[in-house]
């Protein structure tokens, strides 16, 4: 029997590109995403900042003297946490965060893997885009030889594409 194919491995250091943008914009737009209105926040983040979990409940469908359990996936449940490193810088991830917590606008986070943090945005490219409203600012117990950081809480408002292609 031939060997099992062994698929490549790609390394996470940097290439990720967390970018927010606008409620109502198309963030899977590479104009929108590579112009003036959409906000990279990636390298504001604290190394363990990005913290998108998923999970899904069961439905269960046991019948009576039936020895097959036919129980279904349930819904989706999704939290995103943000943690950023404390600035006053006014494009930091931190105040752009803080600024949409105090508007309770809908936004939305696209995240690029696998490609270069520098690399534009191009067209056929795949992206999860969270659409959310980010809730209040929460300033995190400082840590010995450690830098300043806060915690946002994004609420998920609508389902989240996973791996979406980038469109023009």
């Amino acid at each position: 029997m031939p060997l099992e194919n062994v698929p490549a491995s790609s390394q996470s250091d940097g290439r990720w590109r967390v970018v927010n943008v606008p409620g109502g914009s198309n963030a899977k737009s590479v104009a929108i995403l590579n112009g003036g209105t959409a906000t990279a926040i990636t390298y504001g983040l604290t190394a363990d900042g990005y913290n998108h979990t998923t999970s899904q409940a069961t439905t269960e469908d046991k019948r009576l003297t039936l020895i097959q359990d036919l129980s279904r996936p349930g819904k989706i449940s999704e939290t995103l946490e943000l943690t950023a490193v404390a600035s006053s810088d006014a494009t930091s991830a931190d105040q752009v965060l803080l600024a949409l917590s105090i508007s309770g606008a809908e936004t939305q986070f696209t995240t690029r893997r696998a490609v270069n943090n520098d690399a534009t945005f191009a067209v056929s490219q795949k992206v999860d885009v969270i659409t959310g409203i980010v809730g209040v600012r929460r300033a995190n117990a400082p840590t010995e030889n450690g830098v300043d950081t806060a915690t946002y809480t994004v609420y998920i408002t609508k389902p989240t594409d996973r791996q979406a292609t980038l469109v023009a």
